[in-house]
Formats: structure tokens, C-alpha cells, sequence
């Protein structure tokens, strides 16, 4: 039975300006199932970094740095989680000592033994992996903690504020239809429509507060994921309309059956359009949603953008309940989405590269 390579799926960054060395290290790495960016000066590294890397093996001297310089930058980069090995072919002691100084988690000699080198970038990869991983644990109590607090808020939410916003939207109408009884003036009647519209909004605010502490009951039935997309797309044509925004849809040429709620994976796919459109609402763009295969049989429904992406420490919160970088946000729409589809067996998942993408997987209906 061949054995799983001890690299598998990790990131490497190698920067070295020796094009032989860093063939043979590429090779010796990639066949141990890591993928390998490479970088030949300082400059490039901290660009390739940007995106993230789990190990990066550097060489002490570059043509415009030196290892130990780049060293804190590539540390800062990314999720702040990676690892740096530091390459050279002149040992010392007082070398060493610097460079673990730095925070380098290692200092590998040339000629290196390729057995010894990889079992280091293997315990660096454990060791960011074991960070990733108490880092997701912290995030999921911070989640279960609000998740609590919503439980607990939701029954007095439902019952101290619901009902007095019925009371007052019902005497606002009465008001209404009294003040054009008697007058069709704007000056009298719009400040009454901007109070119905603040009412609405807090109403909906009661209304997402409820939908997320209580897990929806879900109406399954097969129906068509083709047919509900270019449904979302007719809903949002006459919003679009007025901005510089195209959407465009690339869908198989036959239905594509998911066992679900349809009006509320509707409401998801809604949410995650309009997100995108909020993403271009300024300078314009395009908005593409697809539809195909994922893994493991799944129906895979993709909304990508050319905005501006999201930043890496907001794209590590996005579906926090109570996180929002909008001034009025409630932080809880991603929340809510991404809940609705687990709650079908489903996933999220969210990708910055030239814009935004977002993966929504669904179970494909079974007959």
C-alpha cells in the first residue's frame, strides 16, 4: 500500500537565487506532495507571501537581502502563522544563534541530507498546522459563546420588541391614510414614510436575530438549481440596471437537481450575489454565476466577482456571527447563510485571488 506523502497539500516558499539548487529542491518537495512557490530575490518573496505559505526555506544570502532581513517580513505575512527555515552553506555558531533569534524555526546546512530536510519542513508544517488549529478552536467557542447569548436575547427580542413595532407600524398606517384624508402635502407625508422604513429595518434586524438562534425548519424537496439561479438573476436585473455592473451566469445546458429548501437556498444565493454587487457598487465590474460538479457528487454553485477581494483578517471572520464591516451591518447575513447550508448537508467556501470567489456545495438529489 503506498504511503501518503508526509507533504501533502502543504505550501512551500523557496526563495534562493540558485536555479540548480532550487530545482532539486522543488523536485525533492513536490514529490512529497507539497506545492512550491518560488522566488528569487527578497522583493518577490514578500509578494508571494502576501498570499500565505505554511513553510518558506530561505536562503541566508540574496541578491537584494539577506535571509535574516527577510525573515520578520515573511513572518508577518499571510495568516502570521508560517514558518521560515533558513539555508546556508557557511555554519557558525554566532549564524545560528541569530537566526534563531529571529524567530527562524530552523537553520539547515548545504549540502543538505534530503531525508533529514524533510522530516524539519515536516515538524514546521505540524507545528503551523497545530496553530491553525487552536486558532480555529478559539474562533468556534467565540462563535458558541454569541450563539448563547443570541439564544438567551432571542425570546425577549420576540416578545419586547416584536410586538411594540407591530403596535407602532399599525397606528403609523392609521396616521397615513388620516393625513391623506386630509392633505396629499410631501412635507406631512414623508417623514411618516421614513419612519415605516426605519420600522421595517428594525423589524428585519428582530427578524435575523430569530432566524439564527432558531435552526430553520427546512421544506426539502428535489428541484432545480439551474432553474432557481436564473430566477435570482430576473430578481436582481432591475437593481443592476442602474449600475455599471454586469452578472452573467455559465450553466450546464440540463437541470441540475438538489435535494433541498428551495426558498431558502434562494435566500442564500441572494445574499451572496448582493455581497458582490456591494463589492463593485463604486467602481463597477463583473459577476459570474455558475454552476457544476464539486466534490464528492456535490452540486457546486460559484459566485465570483473582479472586485477588490477581501482582506485576508476579514476573509478569517467572514462567517462569525456579529462580525460586520458595514456601518449598519447586523454581521449576521454570512452567518445565517453559511448556517442554512450545513444545516442541508452542505459547505461554504470563500476564495480571494483576482476578486472574491464563493463555493456553495449542495447535495445533489439522489432519483
Amino acid at each position: 500500500m503506498p504511503t501518503r506523502p508526509q507533504l501533502r497539500n502543504a505550501h512551500v516558499l523557496l526563495v534562493d537565487d540558485h536555479d540548480d539548487l532550487a530545482d532539486n529542491l522543488t523536485e525533492i518537495l513536490e514529490e512529497e506532495g507539497a506545492r512550491v512557490t518560488r522566488a528569487a530575490r527578497a522583493s518577490e518573496a514578500i509578494a508571494f507571501a502576501r498570499a500565505g505559505f505554511d513553510v518558506a526555506l530561505v536562503d541566508i544570502r540574496l541578491p537584494d537581502a539577506t535571509g535574516l532581513s527577510l525573515l520578520p517580513l515573511l513572518k508577518q505575512s499571510g495568516d502570521g502563522f508560517g514558518e521560515v527555515l533558513l539555508i546556508t552553506g557557511s555554519s557558525s555558531i554566532d549564524d545560528a544563534i541569530e537566526a534563531v533569534g529571529h524567530d527562524a524555526y530552523a537553520y539547515v546546512l548545504k549540502p543538505f541530507d534530503p531525508v533529514d530536510l524533510l522530516a524539519t519542513v515536516g515538524r514546521a508544517l505540524e507545528k503551523v498546522r497545530l496553530q491553525r488549529e487552536s486558532r480555529e478552536l478559539e474562533r468556534r467557542a467565540r462563535i458558541a459563546e454569541k450563539l448563547a447569548a443570541v439564544g438567551t436575547l432571542s425570546a425577549g427580542l420576540a416578545h419586547e420588541i416584536r410586538n411594540p413595532l407591530n403596535a407602532a407600524s399599525l397606528q403609523l398606517q392609521l396616521l397615513e391614510r388620516r393625513i391623506k384624508r386630509m392633505s396629499d402635502d410631501p412635507k406631512l407625508l414623508d417623514p411618516v414614510e421614513i419612519v415605516q422604513g426605519e420600522l421595517g429595518r428594525l423589524s428585519n434586524l428582530v427578524e435575523d436575530f430569530l432566524r439564527f438562534a432558531r435552526p430553520a425548519d427546512l421544506y426539502r424537496r428535489r428541484f432545480d438549481a439551474n432553474e432557481m439561479v436564473a430566477h435570482v438573476v430576473e430578481l436582481l436585473a432591475p437593481e443592476l440596471a442602474r449600475m455599471q455592473i454586469e452578472l452573467r451566469t455559465d450553466l450546464p445546458p440540463g437541470p441540475m437537481y438538489v435535494d433541498g429548501d428551495r426558498e431558502k437556498l434562494q435566500q442564500v444565493v441572494l445574499n451572496v450575489v448582493r455581497n458582490a454587487i456591494e463589492a463593485l457598487e463604486f467602481d463597477g465590474g463583473n459577476i459570474v454565476v455558475s454552476l457544476g460538479w464539486g466534490e464528492d457528487g456535490m452540486v457546486r454553485l460559484r459566485v465570483a466577482d473582479d472586485g477588490p477581494g477581501i482582506p485576508n483578517e476579514i476573509l478569517l471572520r467572514i462567517f462569525e456571527p456579529f462580525f460586520s464591516t458595514k456601518p449598519m451591518g447586523t454581521g449576521l447575513g454570512m452567518a445565517i447563510c453559511h448556517s442554512l447550508v450545513q444545516q442541508h448537508g452542505g459547505a461554504m467556501l470563500v476564495r480571494c485571488k483576482k476578486g472574491t470567489e464563493v463555493d456553495i456545495l449542495l447535495p445533489a438529489s439522489s432519483s
